[in-house]
């Protein structure tokens, strides 16, 4: 009697060709090459969904930057210009440690205060499923939510913290964030509640940890104190990059939109003197990208079932796939 084939279920299909694919090609930086050049300071950057280039600088100027490396002044605002983000509503926030504030600009280039009063605001992301929007307060140690324009601590305790990411493996969130002084990323179980669980320790060892990016096969790129840096989806270690290029990068970003690769990477470099870099120097990278602030990346099945996957093919920057859930009212407890 022939014995029927094994039928696996749809989401451990997905779970099981990822695994062997992330073996198969372990991270690897090639083609390090200077995108563009002349620019004061840069020390972060991100990428709007029509295929621009958003580029911050310590004289308080943001560069729009087409595929080609055509450069347009989106705005100047009256601070340096720490961490970078493009919300979903297509303004761009800009974060400025010694303003103690975080700017919005609008598309046309209108310039605001966002929100005020905080202790060093560095680096900026949004969820996607909430559209909360999280902010590293170095100068007070922690994190801080500016949603409503208010600013709110939901996590204490975070020496320095610094470069944020958001990644979403099943149903589980985690906030990852960078620990410059202790060379060290953490992480924090995000709740649908909006509590936060407590630090977790994921990798050390990471000379001053600045900018984090997530492959979208889970792993995750680190730049910091010179240095281009990976921890694999397993846990491990390893320098990605001593390029020359590499002039003390402070964040990166993989391409987005009409133009741009998503297997091309784009380092900041704010430089070894807190400022005097002038270059975004690219490279190719051998996975997808997923954004900063992503959900649902690739290489832990599926953020939904089968059958919602199925309805909703709907593509994120970097090919990974997301899949909204309603939550209830956010609690801004931390648990313990």
């Amino acid at each position: 009697m022939r014995t029927p084939p094994l039928a696996l279920p749809f989401s451990l299909v997905v779970v099981l060709l990822s695994c062997v694919v992330a073996l198969a090609h372990p991270p690897r930086a090639t083609d390090f090459e200077v995108f563009a050049d002349g620019l004061d300071g840069p020390e972060d950057l991100a990428f709007t969904d029509d295929g621009r280039l958003i580029v911050g600088s310590v004289v308080g100027e943001l560069k729009s930057f087409d595929p080609a490396g055509n450069a347009t002044v989106l705005a100047t605002v009256g601070d340096p210009i720490a961490g970078v983000a493009v919300l979903a509503d297509g303004r761009v926030l800009a974060a400025s440690v010694p303003g103690d504030r975080v700017w919005a600009i609008a598309p046309d280039g209108e310039a605001s205060v966002f929100a005020e009063g905080i202790g060093g605001p560095n680096f900026i992301v949004q969820t996607r499923r909430e559209g909360r929007i999280l902010v590293s307060a170095s100068n007070e140690n922690a994190i801080v939510d500016i949603t409503s324009g208010t600013p709110e601590v939901v996590i204490s305790d975070v020496e320095f913290a610094n470069g944020l990411a958001i990644r979403e493996s099943g149903s589980v969130r985690h906030l990852y964030v960078a620990k410059t002084l202790a060379s060290e990323v953490v992480r924090f179980r995000m709740y649908d509640d909006g509590s936060f669980g407590p630090s977790e320790s994921y990798a050390a060892g990471l000379l001053l940890a600045d900018g984090l990016a997530f492959d979208a096969s889970g792993n995750l790129l680190v730049v910091g104190g010179g240095q281009l840096n990976v921890v694999t989806r397993d846990g491990l270690v390893e320098n990605l990059s001593d390029d020359p290029l590499l002039d003390w990068p402070a964040n990166l970003a993989f391409g987005q939109g009409p133009g741009w690769s998503t297997r091309e990477v784009y380092l900041a470099n704010f430089g070894p003197n807190f400022g005097d870099g002038t270059d975004v120097v690219r490279f190719r990278y051998n996975h997808r990208g997923a954004p900063l602030a992503s959900e649902g990346l690739e290489g832990d099945g599926p953020p939904c079932e089968p059958s919602s996957f199925l309805r909703r093919r709907t593509p994120l920057r970097g090919g990974a796939i997301d899949c909204p859930r309603r939550t209830s009212v956010r609690r801004l407890a931390v648990r313990p």
